[in-house]
């Protein structure tokens, strides 16, 4: 049995039904600028947002019941609860159950979206499988993505990320995970955290949540295995990376790709990855162990992992008819940061970095925007241009505007290569889309 009626929603989320009526429905959705009609539509409340607000348009859009936490005036059945949000994540919760796929879950501070598009890619050939879209990975976009859940799936890749204790917990517990990852941990969002240590043992929750049935993979590198062991409810570890038994050698970088040999329990096949950044072979090194465990076969995981494409603005290769755009401008910390740093340095001519601040680093965020800037320097980067409060301590050519950046990139850069990345909130991106569409403007 699926959400398919307001008597059956009204029941899991202790709400009050304002008709006897029985009306059916098909989907739910939340925010009226997606598809409405037929839907049941739950008003959620936030910070800087309310659903209530868009009762009247979600009716005219065709939506067929609401969820609200208040009285309204509707012409829709509404089913009246205490908490939307909560009321939102019930549902998705029963949701998951009646389909019953693989969950596969996916943490890390650095390198879970692409982990999750490769274990997506490679898995979808194996069978019906839904994912997380974009970075819809918090308390809103993980029911979001189950709710879409139909019973033909037979796996959902579930991307989980965190910026407090106790999140992962509350995501761990709508989705249920079969299976659990964690890429790595490191200092992004330390000053959310307070410290390295809750920050490890936050991501940690994602094995403190499995069942002794389900199985918990990590890199057998990582510092922090003995701390996730202790939190696992299972015993049932997969560890892949360097010194395990599914790990990559023989690797080799050119302008847009990555060659290596993937060795999987003895087997071996050759990989050739359309990324940049040695350490996307990390992230499919780990989707590659989770498909390993699902049962898919080697040569369906090669040509998954050949078939994964860069997500935009994440070390995504622009060639322009002046100079090489890596967009990076997703979002940033200082793992990540190096990590950019790393892969331009690999490329032939001029050398120029676009570095914005990097957020949530609390008080240790002057010492490590300091390490960034000197960590640029070694490595080689010809012009260090920043932009934000915090990325003066870069100590490179700081801008009060991305339009000040883009007229001195405009000027006598040809044959340069330019990483641009920082923080979501430097907006960079923009910088990008100014870049691409100016110069590729006959």
């Amino acid at each position: 049995m699926l959400l398919s009626d307001t008597q059956l929603v009204a029941k899991l989320v202790n709400g009050k039904l304002s008709s006897t009526k029985t009306v059916g429905f098909k989907g739910v959705c939340t925010d009226t600028r997606d598809e409405v009609s037929g839907k049941l539509f739950i008003a959620l409340k936030g910070i800087n947002f309310d659903g209530h607000s868009f009762i009247q348009k979600a009716e005219d859009l065709g939506a067929k019941a609401i969820i609200v936490n208040k009285k309204v005036n509707s012409n829709l059945p509404t089913i009246e609860v205490k908490n939307t949000e909560q009321a939102y994540q019930k549902l998705a919760a029963w949701h998951r159950k009646s389909c019953s796929p693989q969950v596969i879950a996916i943490t890390g501070s650095n390198g879970k979206t692409t982990t999750k598009n490769m274990l997506n890619s490679i898995l979808s050939l194996h069978a019906p499988t839904l994912s997380t879209k974009g970075n819809l990975n918090n308390h809103l976009g993980v029911p979001k993505t189950l709710l879409e859940l139909s019973r033909i799936h037979a796996f959902c890749i579930i991307e989980m990320g965190a910026n407090h204790t106790k999140e992962i917990s509350l995501l761990c517990n709508i989705a249920l995970p079969d299976m659990a990852v964690i890429t790595n941990a490191n200092n992004a969002h330390l000053g959310e955290f307070g410290s390295l240590k809750n920050l490890v043992k936050a991501k940690g929750e994602i094995f403190e949540s499995l069942s002794k049935n389900a199985i918990a993979l990590m890199n057998i590198e990582s510092p922090y295995i003995d701390v996730w062991k202790k939190m696992s409810g299972t015993q049932r570890f997969t560890f892949f990376g360097n010194k395990s038994s599914i790990y990559a050698s023989h690797i080799q970088q050119s302008r847009r790709h990555l060659n290596f040999l993937l060795n999987c329990n003895n087997n071996k096949i050759d990989i050739t990855l359309p990324m940049v950044g040695l350490h996307q072979i990390e992230n499919a090194v780990a989707a590659s162990a989770c498909a390993l465990k699902l049962g898919v076969d080697l040569n369906l995981i090669k040509q998954g992992l050949e078939n994964s494409q860069p997500e935009k603005g994440r070390l995504e290769l622009i060639e322009l008819s002046n100079f090489t755009i890596l967009d990076d401008s997703y979002n940033a910390n200082p793992q990540s940061m190096k990590a950019a740093i790393d892969t331009i340095k690999q490329f032939p001519g001029k050398k120029i970095a676009v570095l914005g601040s990097m957020a949530e680093l609390g008080k240790e965020s002057k010492k490590m925007h300091q390490e960034i800037g000197e960590y640029a320097r070694k490595a080689g980067i010809d012009k260090l241009l920043t932009i934000g409060e915090d990325a003066k301590h870069y100590k490179g050519e700081n801008f009060p505007d991305i339009k000040s950046i883009f007229n001195t990139l405009n000027k006598g850069q040809k044959g340069s290569t330019i990483l641009i990345k920082g923080s979501r909130m430097m907006e960079l991106n923009k910088l990008v889309d100014i870049l691409v569409n100016t110069l590729n403007s006959p």
